[in-house]
Parts: structure tokens; C-alpha cells; sequence
């Protein structure tokens, strides 16, 4: 089966079962089912940050942006079904790495088709996220004092400059997988940055419902994808992403 196929498949399992999903995570936010189609059976576990992004090393962490405690790429994952993760996110990355390898983007542009396939897979970063943040509490805040009161919250409850509400983040959750269904991708194009790269290692910053930022060394090749803001141009997008960049990378984060 193509990719197109695939991925026709996938769009038609989320908008079939999506409401079943989002239930169920909303009701019992560890609850052992695809994340994406709502399978119970021939779960496998679907790496939120996937494997080859940052080389395979089981060593690599990063900060939570609530508790600001390490959590390990490797080991962060959650539930997929064999469909799901192996053959159609699966074939979506090996796809995309293709591109990686084949093109340099200072001689030569992504293909419209690459493009919406590069927004679709940082879509899916952004839905693994949000789900991420629900099974994740507050537990322990490093250099605070622990408050009862709070301790086993979601983080995405504390997510933002103020704290969200439970209908917000179940909206976003719903509103996010919804997404994931949509077939164009057109008018998202203006909100992806493509940065040509010569860092040697592996960058990532992540903003719930905001932007993401991924830096793959090894295709020396950069990613900044706004999920909700619109440019009226890609000019427009690169300058507000590089600020951010900026501002991040002298923050040392």
C-alpha cells in the first residue's frame, strides 16, 4: 500500500473513532489505547520524540517545561496500535527521512507534497504532546516546596503564562486530534520554517499549542512550525521563529 493510501486510512480511522478517543483519554488520561484510532489490541509503544530524531541514544533528556525535571526521549512513549506507529506513522517518517537525506535546501525547495507531509508529522508530535501532558502530574517541583493540594495534576493544567482550565486543554486535546484528520495542509504552509543548519547535535523546544523547533543535525536541516498562528507570507513567520530561536538558545535551554 502507498503512503497516500496510508495515510487516507489513517484520516478515516481518526475522523471515525476520534470522539470514542478523546473520551477516553479525558476520562482516565493513562488509558491503555491507541492514541490515535482507539484500538485496544496489538498495542506497541509509540516513541513521542521518535528514535532516530536524536540518533537512538537512550541518554538524551530533556527539561519539562512545567517542573523543569529531566525526562529520557527514549523511555517517553505512549500507546499506538501496530497500524498506527509501524506501518503508517512508520512509512510517514522513512518517507520523510528520504527527503532529508535527498535534498539540500540551500539548491533546492521542498516539493508541495513534502511540505504537507512535514506539517502532518509535526502535527502528530504536537497530538503525542498534548496526550503526554495529561498522563504526566506536577509531583514534584524542583526548588519549590511540595504543595498536596496540586501535586498530582496534569501538567497541561499548568501550561501557558496562566493556568488552563480542564475544558481548555480537553478542547485542545480534541481540536488537535481533529487536525490530524484534515487532508490539506495548504494553508498551513506560511506557519513552517525551514532552517538550513550546520549545529553538530540534535536541538528541540516544544511550546504546547504554540510552536515547535527541531534541529536534525544529522540532515543538517532545522524545523519551526507554528500550530496556530498564520503569516501572510513565509518572510513574516521566519522572523517571528528566529526571535524565538534566539531567545531560547541564550537562555540555554
Amino acid at each position: 500500500m502507498s503512503l497516500k493510501a496510508k495515510l487516507i486510512k489513517f484520516r478515516k480511522k481518526i475522523r471515525t473513532n476520534q470522539s470514542q478517543i478523546s473520551k477516553a483519554i479525558i476520562e482516565n488520561h493513562s488509558a491503555n489505547l491507541c492514541i490515535f484510532c482507539g484500538l485496544t489490541s496489538q498495542l506497541t509503544r509509540e516513541h513521542v520524540i521518535p528514535q532516530w530524531v536524536y540518533s537512538h541514544c537512550t541518554e538524551r533528556t530533556f527539561i519539562t517545561t512545567i517542573n523543569r525535571t529531566s525526562q529520557t526521549y527514549n523511555k517517553t512513549t505512549l500507546p499506538a496500535c501496530n497500524d498506527c506507529n509501524s506501518n503508517i506513522l512508520g512509512d510517514l517518517e522513512r518517507t520523510l527521512k528520504h527527503e532529508f537525506e535527498a535534498i539540500d535546501i540551500r539548491k533546492k525547495s521542498f516539493s508541495q507534497e513534502s511540505l504537507e507531509l512535514i506539517i502532518l508529522w509535526l502535527e502528530t508530535l504536537e497530538y503525542k504532546f498534548q496526550v503526554l501532558d495529561l498522563r504526566r502530574t506536577l509531583n514534584r517541583v524542583q526548588g519549590s516546596p511540595f504543595i498536596p493540594y496540586i501535586a498530582n495534576m496534569p501538567i497541561s493544567i499548568f501550561q501557558g503564562p496562566l493556568n488552563t482550565s480542564p475544558y481548555k486543554v480537553f478542547s485542545n486535546l480534541r481540536n488537535s486530534l481533529r487536525t490530524l484528520s484534515k487532508k490539506s495542509k495548504l494553508g498551513r504552509v506560511n506557519s513552517l520554517c525551514i532552517l538550513y543548519t550546520k549545529n553538530p547535535d540534535f536541538h528541540f523546544f516544544h511550546s504546547t499549542n504554540n510552536f515547535i523547533f527541531l534541529e536534525l543535525a544529522k540532515y543538517n536541516i532545522a524545523f519551526f512550525y507554528f500550530y496556530k498562528q498564520t503569516f501572510s507570507s513565509p518572510q513574516d513567520a521566519q522572523k517571528a521563529a528566529q526571535e524565538i530561536v534566539e531567545r531560547e538558545y541564550s537562555s540555554g535551554s
